[in-house]
């Protein structure tokens, strides 16, 4: 129990020689808890994050396993563990849970997407990564890939596996975005968001002040620029971005930078600054 958050259920506990009346007096006696039906925390254990996790997923069944945002807390790839978990199980049927903060996904996943981490069965960091970016965008892949949990080929190999599941169209495209670079796939994505949004007068990656640009509206002195992945940047590459902004705002120019997250998620709102930023005369 210690080397579990002080969570324990009754078939560990019968694996380690307890009876069920053995169980029931240690809850008679106040020295365990029961948390849900089978599932029980040691009283001398606080309830913390960690606690709340292994429940649930203990609540759900043998073979359940965390997934999604929850997982990438467990693994390290987010800070803030979400208000609702997430525990995916091949059963379907009736599932014992701590409570309504448990979301039950029914799915049989593939053995290598399966890892225990901490005694705890928890989805690999590639398929864990794509479902997490799919609720919390795309900085969940580009940190996962910065820090190098995860590879390009491990995404595409757990993206291909799950073909349907939520969130799967946008990850094909930000993966083939982040193997061949955004320009091109931001540049048509921006296009489409300004041919849209009735925005005229830009001109695509094009120079000014000897420096090239993303978009450029040359008659009110604005740039538009889309931020690249940060695991494609590097030193050199930021200097260099430093550099052009400088020279731009020198020369009196405006820039506004949108990330590729704005561009595929929030396009309305890309749209209303640009068109914002257009009324206002150039300085």
């Amino acid at each position: 129990m210690a080397a579990h958050d002080g969570i324990i259920t009754i078939a560990e506990a019968r694996a380690c020689g307890m009876s069920s009346a053995a169980v029931n007096r240690r809850v008679a006696r106040g020295e365990w808890v029961r948390v849900v039906l089978g599932v029980y925390r040691s009283a001398a254990h606080p309830e913390t994050d960690r606690t709340r996790v292994r429940a649930a997923v203990a609540s759900v069944g043998k073979a359940a396993t965390l997934s999604g945002v929850s997982a990438a807390w467990w693994l390290g790839l987010i800070d803030r563990l979400p208000a609702t978990l997430s525990v995916t199980t091949p059963a379907k049927g009736h599932h014992r849970t701590v409570g309504s903060d448990v979301d039950i996904h029914c799915r049989r996943l593939h053995e290598c997407d399966v890892v225990v981490v901490d005694g705890l069965r928890v989805t690999a960091p590639a398929l864990t990564a794509l479902e997490a970016a799919a609720v919390q965008g795309v900085r969940v892949l580009d940190n996962a890939l910065l820090r190098k949990r995860v590879t390009l080929d491990q995404l595409d190999a757990a993206h291909a596996r799950y073909p349907r599941r939520r969130g799967a169209p946008w990850a094909r495209q930000t993966l083939a975005a982040m193997r061949n670079g955004t320009r091109s796939e931001a540049e048509r994505i921006v296009a489409e968001v300004f041919r849209d949004a009735d925005i005229t007068g830009w001109i695509a990656n094009f120079e000014i002040h000897g420096h090239p640009w993303d978009f450029v509206f040359e008659e009110s002195e604005l740039i538009v620029e889309i931020d690249g992945f940060a695991y494609h940047r590097d030193s050199e590459v930021l200097q260099r971005d430093r550099t052009k902004r400088n020279v731009l705002t020198g020369n009196g120019w405006r820039a506004l930078h949108f990330t590729w997250d704005d561009i595929t998620l929030r396009p309305m709102k890309v749209a209303a600054e640009v068109r914002h930023a257009l009324k206002r005369p150039a300085a």
